[in-house]
C-alpha cells in the first residue's frame, strides 16, 4: 500500500466514523424525530419559524437550551462544555467538522460555529 493510499484509507475512515457518530439519538444533530416530535407537541405555543428549526434538525440565534435539546439532543458527554458568568458553550465534537453552540447570559443561542 502507498503512503497515497493508506492517508485516503484513513481519511475516509474518519470520515465515516464521524458519519456514524453523528447519527446516535442524542448525539449532536443526528435524526431523532421523535425527540423533536415530543418536544413539538408539549409545546404549541413556539414560533412558526422556531418550530421548523427544530423539525428540521436544525439551531440558531435566539433558541433556548430547551430548544437547542428538542433539536440536536444533549451534546456527548465526552465532548467538553465551558460556562462562565457571561456565556456557555456547548460542544457537538463528534458532529462532522464540529460544531460549538454558544448561549448568552440569558441562555439563549448567540452564535452557532464550526472552529
Amino acid at each position: 500500500m502507498t503512503e497515497k493510499t493508506s492517508t485516503w484509507t484513513a481519511r475516509a475512515g474518519l470520515i465515516a466514523l464521524c458519519l456514524a457518530l453523528a447519527g446516535l439519538p442524542g448525539c449532536g444533530p443526528g435524526l431523532n424525530q421523535q425527540r423533536r416530535s415530543d418536544y413539538l407537541a408539549a409545546h404549541p405555543e413556539i414560533d412558526p419559524s422556531v418550530r421548523a428549526l427544530i423539525q428540521d434538525g436544525r439551531v440558531a440565534p435566539g433558541m433556548t437550551r430547551d430548544q437547542v435539546l428538542a433539536a440536536w439532543g444533549s451534546p456527548p458527554s465526552d465532548c467538553p462544555r465551558w460556562h462562565s458568568n457571561l456565556m456557555e458553550i456547548w460542544d457537538y465534537c463528534h458532529h462532522p467538522g464540529r460544531t460549538l453552540v454558544v448561549f448568552d447570559q440569558h441562555g439563549r443561542v448567540s452564535k452557532v460555529t464550526v472552529p
